[in-house]
């Protein structure tokens, strides 16, 4: 049953995960990269993340947010100016310092310079399937497809939403290619699970 992967191929997937994730989740990249586009409050950022579906390609939400502008700040990267508003507490408004530019410049660097694609654990779970059995493999990679024409489904309806601009056009057509990619190898493993083979 186990014979349908390639034994090497699976273990160099399993050794570049860790590799892909981290290049896939750089909050403070992103952080950074979200005030450099202009994005002043901490807010504005969450916004702009569920606005565009960031939570696609990075785990980053509010606490992680937060969280990184205060290390950033701490370390130098961004100055904080409060600024007082007509209801409530003064808030913070972000700018990157010379060093904090610096940072992001790099940063963005060495995510483009990255050998990792994608990473999905869905490939590892893939990969290791037939260990389940068939109809088990089956039920679970049928969830699977459904959630993800779910997703696909949020990420077309995010192409009309206020505020996306072309670079978040052609992210989000990247991702539903990758949805759309997914979907056809799980079908075909599940064909093959079927018929019993590899």
């Amino acid at each position: 049953m186990y014979s349908m992967i390639d034994y090497w191929s699976s273990l160099y997937l399993c050794a570049n995960a860790r590799d892909r994730l981290e290049a896939m989740q750089k909050p403070r990249m992103i952080v950074l990269a979200l005030i450099g586009t202009g994005l002043r409050y901490g807010f504005e950022m969450e916004s702009f993340a569920r606005r565009t579906e960031m939570r696609q390609w990075a785990k980053i939400g509010m606490s992680t947010i937060y969280k990184t502008l205060k290390d950033l700040e701490r370390d130098g990267a961004i100055s904080v100016e409060l600024e007082e508003g007509d209801k409530g507490p003064p808030r913070k408004s972000y700018a990157l310092t010379p060093s904090g530019r610096d940072q992001m410049a790099e940063l963005i660097q060495d995510a483009l310079a990255s050998r990792a694609s994608v990473y999905s654990e869905r490939i590892a779970g893939l990969i290791f399937s037939p260990l389940l059995g068939a109809e088990q493999s089956h039920a679970a990679i049928a969830k699977t497809i459904s959630g993800l024409e779910f997703a696909d489904t949020q990420l077309a309806e995010s192409l009309d939403r206020e505020g996306m601009d072309a670079i978040g056009e052609t992210i989000v057509e990247y991702y539903r290619s990758i949805n759309e990619a997914e979907i056809a190898a799980m079908k075909k493993i599940m064909a093959l699970l079927l018929q019993g083979g590899s």
